[in-house]
């Protein structure tokens, strides 16, 4: 009962933490707007703001709270490869919005970051037609990112 509720509150910390930059002189991601676009720019400002404390700045899955996961965070550089030299796109999406779930079976480890990116737009000026730009645009920035981090 002690380990598991070890694990439970440290889960429930590194969640929260997760979030935070990797880096204290990374920049934060640069405000996004309905018509911002798809930028490779603005994915890897999020990535290392939301992704790189479990995957690592550069991808490998190294990052700095990755030894404390149950599951080791996967190396994201290795997508294509370990996919017939494909990089599954959808797939990414999937898990990055929340419709995949990250492991077979329990509560998802690693947040939705279709769901934060819909609260990060939330602002008496930005309507619902234009939170939906804003996080389809931040999600293909960030698969974009992780698609050029890609080794062959």
């Amino acid at each position: 009962m002690r380990t598991w509720l070890l694990t439970t509150a440290l889960s429930a910390a590194l969640i929260i933490l997760a979030p935070q930059p990797a880096h204290p002189t990374s920049a934060p991601a640069p405000a996004a707007t309905p018509t911002m676009g798809i930028s490779i720019e603005l994915g890897k400002a999020d990535f290392r703001s939301y992704c790189a404390a479990c995957h690592g700045v550069s991808g490998n899955g190294d990052g700095t709270v990755a030894e404390f996961l149950t599951i080791a965070a996967p190396d994201l550089t290795q997508l294509k490869k370990r996919n017939a030299g494909l990089f599954p796109r959808e797939r990414i999406a999937e898990v990055i919005d929340g419709r995949a779930e990250v492991k077979v079976h329990g509560m998802r480890d690693m947040p939705v970051w279709g769901d934060w990116f819909n609260y990060e737009a939330m602002t008496p000026d930005t309507d619902r037609d234009a939170r939906v730009i804003i996080v389809r645009d931040r999600i293909e920035s960030l698969i974009g990112y992780i698609e050029s981090i890609q080794v062959n």
